[in-house]
C-alpha cells in the first residue's frame, strides 16, 4: 500500500422525508462513523435534529431541507463552496467542494424523480433524464468526484449502463458484497390511501431493489461497499470505503 494514500467513508442516506425519527436517525449517523454524508429527502425537522445534534461529529454542514425536495452534505472535512443545482423544476440537487486534506472533490448529492409508466415500461420524463445526464456531466467535468443519492434507477437498466459508459464507477458494483438492496424497507407515505398499505405501513420489510448508488469518478478507489443500518425510513443507506493518493492522478 502506497505510504501516503488517504481513505475516507461516504454515505448515501435517503431519510424518508419525516419518516426516519430524529432521534433514531441521530444515533445510525454516528454509529455509521462516516466522514462525508450525503442526504436525500431532508425534512426540516430532520434538519433541525441534525444541525443541533451532530456539530461535533460533522463540523461542516451544507443543508437545504424541504422534505422530498431536501437534500444536505454532512463533512468532517472543510467544505470550500456549496450551490444548489436547478436541474430540476421539482427537486434541485445539491454541489460542494470539499477539501480531503490536500485533494479538493466535488460531491454531488442527487435524488432524480422516479420513471413513469410507460408503453414501453416505466421510463424516466423528458427533464428527468437531461437532469440525469447533465449531473453525470457535472461529475465527470469536476473531477475527482463523487456522485451520490437515491436515483430511482435498478442496475439491469439502459440508464444504469449509461452512467457506466459514460465512465462513472458504482461503488457497490466495484466492492460491495451481497445483493445491497435498499428499498423498499417501508410502505412509503405516498402509498397510505391503500388500505393494504395503511396496515403495513411502518412495519419493516425486506428490501429488493437497489436503488441508492455512491457513483465515482477514476481518479478514487472503492475497498469495500455495504448496505448500513436501518434509519426508519422506506430507505437502506449505503456506504462505501474510498481511498484517493497522487498515484491515482489526483
Amino acid at each position: 500500500m502506497i505510504s501516503n494514500q488517504r481513505s475516507f467513508t461516504v454515505m448515501t442516506c435517503n431519510v424518508g422525508n419525516d419518516r426516519a425519527a430524529p432521534e433514531r436517525l441521530i444515533r445510525v449517523l454516528r454509529d455509521s462513523d462516516a466522514d462525508l454524508v450525503g442526504i436525500q429527502e431532508l425534512s426540516d425537522v430532520q434538519a433541525r435534529a441534525i444541525s443541533d445534534s451532530l456539530g461535533g461529529e460533522y463540523p461542516y454542514q451544507s443543508i437545504f431541507s424541504g422534505g422530498f425536495a431536501g437534500k444536505a452534505l454532512l463533512s468532517r472535512y472543510p467544505i470550500l463552496a456549496t450551490e444548489q443545482l436547478h436541474l430540476s423544476t421539482v427537486r434541485p440537487d445539491l454541489r460542494t467542494m470539499v477539501d480531503l486534506g490536500g485533494c479538493e472533490v466535488a460531491i454531488l448529492v442527487a435524488h432524480p424523480p422516479p420513471p413513469h409508466p410507460h408503453w414501453t415500461g416505466l421510463k424516466f420524463d423528458e427533464q428527468t433524464w437531461r437532469q440525469i445526464t447533465a449531473l453525470v456531466e457535472i461529475a465527470l467535468n469536476k473531477q475527482p468526484a463523487i456522485l451520490v443519492g437515491d436515483f430511482n434507477l435498478v442496475d439491469w437498466r439502459s440508464e444504469y449502463t449509461y452512467l457506466r459508459r459514460a465512465g462513472l464507477k458504482d461503488a457497490f458494483s466495484e466492492a460491495g458484497t451481497k445483493r445491497g438492496h435498499t428499498l423498499p424497507k417501508r410502505i412509503g407515505p405516498w402509498k397510505r390511501f391503500l388500505t393494504v398499505n395503511r396496515l403495513l405501513s411502518g412495519l419493516p420489510l425486506v428490501p429488493l431493489l437497489r436503488v441508492d448508488y455512491i457513483w465515482y469518478t477514476e481518479q478514487l478507489q472503492c475497498q469495500q461497499a455495504w448496505v448500513g443500518q436501518d434509519t426508519g425510513s422506506d430507505h437502506l443507506p449505503v456506504l462505501a470505503k474510498m481511498v484517493w493518493s497522487p498515484a491515482f492522478g489526483v
